[in-house]
């Protein structure tokens, strides 16, 4: 049939009783009621508006909507053939409506529900709507008040989903930063092992040779008392002998014993008491081999390391920047993308600071330059920001000496100072006196003295070194921080 195709059984029923229209009128707002319906709604009220959508009607009498009415009349004829099937089919409409979520329908009532209260928040039907409770209540229809809060919903996503999205780029760098702590410690464990390993060669070599030192005096003084006992064992065998032949002639007659003694006079007597069987230095020098042993293998060892005065703190450094395994040169390279965004770390300035705060006192490091062409070297306050693009200047808590293209050196005043430098240094010496509130560059060729900052803050201040940009290729050397030669000086505690 045509209708089949326009209409549901739902469209065919009053959104009042639920039945399918009997005699249906139509309102100005184009919704449809059973006659009786309205007149029941309307009954007893100073306004005239529509149930379902809230909309004032003017007419007191809406006209009969006689298409609506043929076509339930034929829907009634084509769906319900017989009483049978008619009760049949009313079974089934209750018992779909008992199956039906009960949040759909009035708890009270059991009526669907049209409106919505917005003083209580709540879903109404059509005799909750009219009911003494929410008589003075700012009443909606249902849908108007569901595209309502949907429309509120929506709005309130997208603050939420930009949290998601930050909460997901949080947890993505805290991914990251267990990645890199695993780094961290692999690489770590694995120098750490390289260098106690070359301590521990050291030792054993250094135990080797002493070792070979111990054997060797040990073999030639017991060659020597070998030879003293092989010289003893030859005049015991040679004295036994002449003991023996005396004894004999002792025993023989007169006149031979006196023909034999004219032959003892002849021999000269050895005295066993003009020669000493040891000499000085016969034993092991055990107080050379053992006196301060570890502090001589110690002072020995000092020539195998070495001291930086400075180290640099990996966790600082631009993601451009490449350190040094023992963390002492720094140089620009391929931006490492897998490093986590920690707070300590400068995400556009190329730089790194050194791994302790200067306090009081005087220090002083040299940083070899080379042939760069672009460097910044110096010291910067411990509250410096590490975000965003900097100015390096000593207003904001920057104090260095800079080289830029050209061979133009500067000092980071404000506005920068352009300084004369008659011979391009290779190295640079940084002395800080935190007690006179100064830092001073030097060329430690011949301490050329190259700039001053004075009166500096008495806030810490922290090592700061730059090795800029590679520009293409011309700037690829490294800044490196020179190592310290190390010495041992011996003194006494002892009071006087």
């Amino acid at each position: 049939m045509a209708y089949r195709a326009s209409f549901s059984e739902e469209d065919l029923h009053c959104p009042v009783c639920f039945e399918l229209f009997t005699n249906p009128v139509v309102l100005e707002c184009s919704h449809s009621f059973c006659k009786t319906c309205i007149d029941s709604c309307w009954n007893g009220q100073f306004k005239r508006i529509c149930p379902v959508c809230r909309t004032p009607c003017l007419s007191e009498r809406p006209p009969a909507s006689l298409v609506l009415r043929n076509i339930v009349e034929s829907f009634r004829v084509g769906q319900r053939p017989s009483l049978e099937r008619t009760e049949q089919s009313r079974e089934e409409s209750q018992e779909r409506e008992s199956t039906q979520s009960p949040e759909e329908r009035c708890t009270v009532h059991r009526k669907r529900f049209f409106f919505f209260c917005e003083d209580d928040q709540e879903a109404l039907c059509m005799v909750c709507q009219r009911s003494k409770r929410h008589k003075d209540h700012q009443i909606i229809p249902l849908e108007e008040a569901a595209q309502e809060l949907k429309k509120k919903v929506r709005l309130s996503l997208r603050p939420l989903k930009e949290d998601l999205v930050t909460f997901q780029t949080q947890k993505e760098e805290c991914l990251r930063t267990t990645r890199l702590i695993k780094e961290q410690t692999k690489l770590t464990r694995r120098l750490i092992k390289k260098d106690f390993e070359q301590l521990h060669h050291f030792l054993r070599l250094e135990e080797a040779a002493r070792i070979s030192m111990l054997e060797d005096e040990a073999e030639m003084k017991s060659e020597i008392i070998q030879e003293k006992l092989e010289d003893l064992s030859n005049k015991i065998v040679s004295f036994s002998h002449t003991i023996q032949n005396k004894e004999t002639d002792l025993e023989r007659e007169d006149i031979q014993f006196l023909q034999a003694y004219k032959s003892y006079t002849d021999s000269v007597p050895y005295n066993p008491q003009d020669s000493n069987v040891l000499v000085a230095d016969s034993l092991i020098d055990v107080a050379k081999h053992l006196g301060n042993l570890k502090f001589k293998v110690w002072e020995k060892m000092l020539g195998q390391v070495q001291y930086s005065p400075i180290i640099m703190d990996p966790n600082t450094a631009a993601k451009w920047l490449k350190l040094s395994e023992d963390l002492t040169s720094v140089h620009y390279g391929e931006l490492q993308s897998d490093i986590p965004d920690n707070p300590e770390r400068f995400d556009l300035c190329v730089c790194v600071l050194g791994n302790e705060t200067l306090g009081a006192g005087v220090y002083c490091w040299e940083v070899e330059v080379g042939n760069k062409t672009k460097w910044d070297l110096g010291v910067v306050m411990e509250s410096v920001s590490h975000q965003g693009i900097l100015n390096v200047n000593s207003e904001c808590g920057f104090w260095a000496l800079a080289l830029r293209e050209g061979g133009q050196y500067s000092a980071s005043t404000k506005p920068w100072t352009t300084l004369y430098v008659k011979r391009k240094p290779h190295r640079i010496r940084v002395c800080l006196n935190n007690n006179n509130k100064e830092i001073s560059f030097y060329d430690p060729l011949d301490m050329t003295h190259i700039y001053t900052f004075s009166r500096l803050p008495t806030k810490k201040l922290i090592p700061f070194f730059s090795p800029c940009v590679s520009d293409q290729g011309r700037n690829t050397e490294p800044l490196r921080v020179v190592p310290l030669k190390v010495a041992v000086t011996i003194t006494s505690e002892l009071a006087d």
